[in-house]
């Protein structure tokens, strides 16, 4: 049971309706009645709600409405107050909205629904007046709301409105259903605004929209006079095509388990679909589990896509017409990859800048501070081969983020045979120093068992990209339940230096909305790594704590463990933590402090930025990461709502990757630096060579509770790690001003958000 205060769970209520008010994936619902302001009863993810007024000012609630109105990536509210005004809030994300600018809209408004009325791929507002005229409310050319009068109702209504738009014949326009308690009358839509009395309604009351038949029937569900439910089922004679989209959070199966991954609900609720088949264009509001289109005389679509609520895109092409569809999201942020020629081909190393994310939301009131900008990252000698006298690498942008590079290096490392190369490559506060670890090789753990006895020593023992993933997936994308892992070492290696536990492995990292979610809730906050020893008393002891994470995929931690495991007893240790880490190697080593190292640093001798598209990304299972192919460019035109705002234009950029400085490159999605470094002479006999890339700068996603997440600005600064100024006009930036010449001869490129947005509409409609 819902624990709610007493005066909400005593309040006078005419509907509750489903919305997800700061976009943190769980669906809320709003209440409201006839004379108090409407009420949200904010989803905690735990069985509880706490009580908020978002929509300021309003008195009473008719009517409501939950889609992305304004077309910008969130997803916006329209209501009726209990007055019969209609109302706008736009969303602001992070759960603000504020009043949109609106005409006069002449008399009482009775109901309103949503829909795409003239099939230009963009919402409008339905709304039934008390006197049974029908307006259309919509945002023209210039962005501003307008009225437009298209028709009326038979009659007046007699007591409260439904209104509902549903393509009932299925010839790919909004149809209107208004039901009161009187009866129903269905308004067939042309497709071009226009609405047409269908001469015989359904015979009931309180009629609505239902589930489509699996053979593609619209249905209709209200009651008789006398009280009992009834449904109609469309029986059109034209054969007109048709397709059920079913849009799917992100599930995991595990043990016969599934499990969503938190950043959205479970259908997509909020979201929008849209269509595109031959001319015909349709952009339809999610609102439950699955959506009817249809697509007349269209014997294939061309592409339908979901847009999500948190934003995101995720389009099929040429879908089957007369059949169900599942569509499932994907992954929408993390950093920019890095890819290395191995000799044979160009192929996936890690991730970088994954220390440095700007305006990420820790939890539901506060928002991360930025760290550390320098980023080092191990490139395995077997990962990078010299091409005709260079070493090339790759940095590309993939997800629906901004990346901005500072400085670039590649370091060079000789070390004798025997020996390792490591980076501690963590993120934890404070940070590890940025420093190359010389150690012995990893000896495996004589015996690895997970928290629930299961031996997992072999899986543990090599990397071969197979990990340890019993914990099994939590409530929500990056954090799960405690669980560690027990190893029990062989004899420390010889020599003086620290015992090391080495250990390689990748994260599934939150977000700034999951973050949000997180903090509302009473579930356990995101821990990160711990090292646990036994007590001497049958138990265990937490040795440390707050020892971080892998920053990233395919990443190395060096946790010291000196002094740990006293002498003459089994060396066993537990690490542990609720994250969703997946271990793939570890083992232990002796530090080599002393370790002869030939260290060199290579600028880079060409640093190109250019346009490449978006990788193909395969993951063989849920404990494996996604690894992009950059040999297979799946896509090359705009996939994200992508940040608005200047972009560095494609070429040279060596001069802004030169020092730290804040004369960064602005990378786009889709855009790729092709870095080449002078390759040196092979190592003498008896040394191997290693490498570490280095980078500085920042990473800003386009999720709707990151911070100022809709455009490029305000800029990042070394001098500003809080990143707190809002953005206003890009003249009065601070490093604007400081590097004003850059926009001139480098940021020149501008980039706007609304190219994917109506990537599906005729051009005469973008």
């Amino acid at each position: 049971e819902a624990k709610l205060p007493p005066a909400v769970q005593k309040g006078r209520y005419s509907g509750a309706w489903a919305l997800d008010v700061e976009s943190d994936g769980d669906l809320d619902i709003l209440v409201g009645g006839p004379a108090a302001g409407p009420l949200v009863l904010r989803n905690n993810r735990d069985g509880t709600f706490a009580v908020q007024a978002p929509f300021a000012g309003l008195k009473g609630l008719r009517a409501f409405e939950w889609a992305d109105l304004d077309d910008d990536g969130d997803v916006d509210a329209a209501l009726i107050d209990g007055a019969g005004r209609l109302h706008i809030q736009e969303d602001l994300r992070a759960g603000l909205f504020q009043a949109a600018h609106l005409p006069e809209v002449p008399g009482e408004m009775a109901a309103l629904a949503v829909g795409d009325f003239d099939s230009n791929g963009e919402l409008e507002v339905a709304v039934a007046a008390a006197d049974g005229t029908l307006r259309r409310i919509r945002r023209n050319g210039q962005g501003q709301w307008e009225s437009v009068d298209f028709g009326r109702l038979s009659s007046a209504p007699s007591g409260a409105l439904l209104l509902s738009a549903v393509d009932l014949d299925l010839n790919g326009a909004a149809d209107l259903v208004a039901s009161d308690d009187r009866g129903a009358e269905v308004l067939l839509g042309d497709g071009k605004g226009g609405h047409r009395p269908l001469p015989v309604g359904p015979e009931g009351r309180r009629v609505s929209p239902g589930e489509p038949t699996e053979q593609g029937r619209p249905t209709l569900a209200g009651v008789d006079a006398n009280g009992r439910p009834i449904v109609w089922e469309a029986a059109g004679s034209r054969g007109y095509h048709w397709q059920i989209v079913r849009p799917r959070a992100h599930y995991v199966a595990v043990a016969r388990e599934q499990k969503g991954d938190g950043r959205i609900n479970s259908f997509g609720v909020g979201g929008t679909l849209e269509v595109r088949a031959g001319n015909l264009l349709q952009r339809v509001p999610l609102t439950g589990s699955q959506v009817l289109v249809g697509l007349g005389e269209q014997r294939a679509a061309a592409a339908h896509r979901v847009v999500w609520p948190h934003g995101g895109f995720q389009g099929e092409y040429r879908p089957a017409v007369d059949s169900v569809v599942v569509t499932s999201q994907r992954l929408t942020g993390s950093c920019p990859w890095l890819f290395a020629w191995n000799g044979r081909a160009m192929e996936f190393v890690t991730d970088a800048l994954w220390k440095s994310p700007l305006g990420l939301r820790i939890n539901a009131q506060g928002t991360a501070d930025v760290a550390q900008t320098m980023d080092w990252v191990k490139v395995r000698g077997d990962q990078l081969a010299p091409r005709d006298g260079f070493y090339e690498l790759s940095i590309t942008a993939e997800l629906w983020e901004t990346n901005f590079f500072d400085f670039v290096r590649l370091r060079v490392v000789d070390h004798p045979e025997g020996t390792d190369m490591h980076i501690d490559e963590r993120f934890a506060l404070p940070m590890p120093p940025l420093a190359i670890h010389a150690t012995t090789p990893p000896v495996p753990p004589r015996r690895a068992v997970d928290d629930r006895g299961g031996d997992v020593t072999a899986l543990v023992a090599a990397r071969d990209n197979r990990h340890v993933d019993s914990f099994g997936p939590g409530d929500v994308q990056g954090v799960t339940r405690d669980h560690w892992l027990e190893v029990e070492l062989g004899d420390p290696p010889p020599g003086p230096g620290p015992e090391l536990l080495v250990a390689h492995g990748w994260i599934h990292p939150t977000d700034s909305s999951i973050n949000v979610a997180l903090g509302q809730s009473s579930h356990a906050p995101p821990a990160g790594l711990r090292l646990e020893v036994p007590d001497g008393r049958g138990g265990w002891r937490i040795a440390r704590s707050g020892l971080g994470f892998p920053a990233g995929k395919t990443k190395t931690v060096l946790l010291d463990i000196t002094g740990l495991l006293p002498a003459g007893r089994p060396r066993r240790l537990r690490l542990g933590t609720n994250l969703e880490v997946f271990w793939d190697q570890v083992g232990h080593a002796r530090g080599l402090p002393g370790a002869e190292m030939r260290v060199r640093e290579l600028a880079p001798t060409v640093a190109d930025l250019r346009y490449r598209g978006f990788s193909r990304v395969e993951q063989p299972s849920w404990s494996t990461p996604e690894i992009p192919l950059y040999s297979r460019v799946e896509r090359t035109g705009q996939m994200w709502r992508d940040l608005e705002g200047f972009y560095t234009r494609f070429g040279d950029v060596r001069e802004l990757l030169n020092r730290v400085d804040d004369r960064y490159v602005i990378m786009n999605a889709g855009d790729e630096i092709l870095l080449k470094f002078q390759a040196l002479p092979p190592p003498p006999r008896g040394w191997v060579r290693d490498y570490v890339f280095v980078s500085d700068g920042w990473d800003k996603d386009g999720n709707l509770n990151t911070r100022f997440s809709r455009t490029v600005l305000p800029l990042p600064s070394h001098a500003d790690p809080a990143y707190t100024r809002p953005p206003g006009r890009l003249e009065d930036d601070p490093v604007y001003r400081r590097h004003r010449q850059d926009w001139e001869t480098y940021h020149t490129r501008y980039v706007s958000p609304m190219g994917v947005a109506r990537e599906l509409r005729p051009r005469a409609a973008r």
